[in-house]
């Protein structure tokens, strides 16, 4: 009985099936490791933005207006009796403008690097009327001596200095006393109303020095909103519940304007400061314009591909020359194409990503080249061997430049591959080949 035989190309096809399998072995931890250097970015990126605040949210300021609420209780006898307690209502301002400018810079932490920010907030709000009638408390239960600014800010770290702040003309100072469980905001700064003579057609302006880290989150509030923002960062990203309504990017920075109308926010005129609100924000954020570890983690993705790539052209290169290729010099080229993603996480910590793209590509092709020429003892099979991965690694390189475009580009180029094969190996005689034994 004859024992079915296995000819030389069906042995290296099934060769080159299972080296793909095996070092898409190698490939799953590089791209753990990827993982891990983000983690220890985020890391770092966090040991140098947390004490600067964090990422800066402007939550806003209102005003909360003290009143007597009534209400009748049972006491253990079974007697009813009426209780007094204070409760507060919350105004928002009518007209809410900053004028924001920025000054980005980094920090580092080993090989990290963050962009962080110092800032001023220039703040004009007026609050024209306090209408009390839509709550049905009477107006001797108002208690507006004892009203109190509200400021609020995702982390008083991301302050300065105390805020200055003034209302027609007197400037406020800072309340002993906090009133965190009226506050609408995360974390507040409380100010003293006691010195206005009424609450009516208050125009409060002032200052306010701030830092953090990374982003910027302002917070909507009133009836009428106008931020503006200028900075000298020339990658800003806008994002979050409202766009700006015009920027303009140039090589000096940016500037950009918000108008939001208080329709379009959750916050109503006024409410009981019992209530709670979810409320939006919008972004923007101070960019690092190439981040290294996104694209080589893109770049892993596609290692399938362009492993399967260059075990395809020493394959069609070693039937066309007739030079037998033992399958530990697969290996080595496999292991070159692996070892290119492992140069691409590594280097990429310090120099620009396209010079390491560069650097990556351009020394493993040379090392394909001198390999494959020394294998086939003829510089043609060794160029076409080098080639062929050069121009996939030109493919990849447009491939993460091109994000949007990524899934289009990626499929076009597997049907040339495709296409290419087939164009290549068009007058193979298949048959005669698995005759050989």
């Amino acid at each position: 009985m004859n024992r079915p035989q296995i000819s030389a190309t069906s042995f290296k096809l099934i060769l080159i099936f299972a080296l793909v399998l095996i070092f898409l072995i190698p490939v799953m931890l590089i791209k753990n490791l990827v993982s891990d250097r983000k983690y220890y970015q985020n890391n770092a990126v966090s040991s140098i933005i947390e004490p600067l605040g964090g990422k800066t949210e402007i939550q806003g300021m209102v005003i909360g207006v003290p009143y007597h609420f009534n209400k009748e209780v049972t006491d253990k006898d079974g007697n009813r009796k009426t209780e007094t307690e204070t409760r507060y209502l919350i105004f928002a301002p009518d007209d809410y403008n900053l004028d924001i400018s920025v000054k980005p810079y980094y920090l580092t932490r080993g090989i990290f690097k963050v962009p962080v920010f110092n800032g001023q907030i220039n703040v004009n709000a007026s609050f024209a009327d306090f209408d009390y009638s839509f709550f049905d408390i009477k107006r001797s239960d108002i208690i507006e001596k004892n009203a109190v600014l509200i400021l609020g800010f995702s982390n008083t770290k991301n302050l300065k200095s105390q805020p200055k702040l003034q209302i027609n003309g007197q400037e406020l100072s800072v309340s002993p006393i906090k009133y965190d469980w009226i506050s609408p905001f995360k974390t507040s700064v409380y100010y003293n109303l006691s010195n206005l003579t009424q609450l009516k057609d208050l125009n409060l302006t002032g200052s306010i020095d701030f830092q953090g880290g990374e982003d910027i989150k302002i917070r909507p509030v009133a009836q009428n909103n106008l931020v503006k923002m200028a900075s000298d960062w020339k990658s800003p990203s806008f994002s979050g519940g409202w766009l700006p309504y015009e920027r303009e990017l140039n090589e000096n920075g940016f500037t950009a304007a918000w108008s939001i109308a208080g329709l379009s926010t959750v916050y109503p005129k006024s409410w009981y400061a019992e209530n709670q609100f979810s409320p939006e924000s919008f972004d923007v954020s101070f960019m690092i314009p190439i981040d290294a570890y996104k694209k080589t983690e893109r770049s892993v993705k596609y290692a399938l591909l362009f492993l399967i790539i260059p075990f395809l052209a020493l394959l069609i290169s070693e039937l066309f020359s007739s030079t037998k290729i033992h399958p530990v010099q697969y290996c080595l080229i496999g292991f070159a194409d692996v070892v290119f993603y492992l140069l691409l996480l590594s280097i990429s910590e310090h120099l620009h990503f396209d010079v390491t793209y560069l650097i990556c590509s351009v020394s493993v092709c040379l090392a394909t080249f001198f390999y494959a020429s020394s294998i086939f003892k003829n510089i043609k099979w060794g160029a076409m061997v080098s080639c062929v991965q050069m121009i996939s690694y030109i493919f990849l390189y447009g491939t993460l430049q091109a994000e949007d475009y990524a899934l289009l580009i990626g499929s076009i180029g597997l049907f040339v591959v495709v296409v290419l094969l087939m164009f290549i190996t068009r007058k193979i005689d298949w048959y005669e080949l698995e005759n050989r034994v």
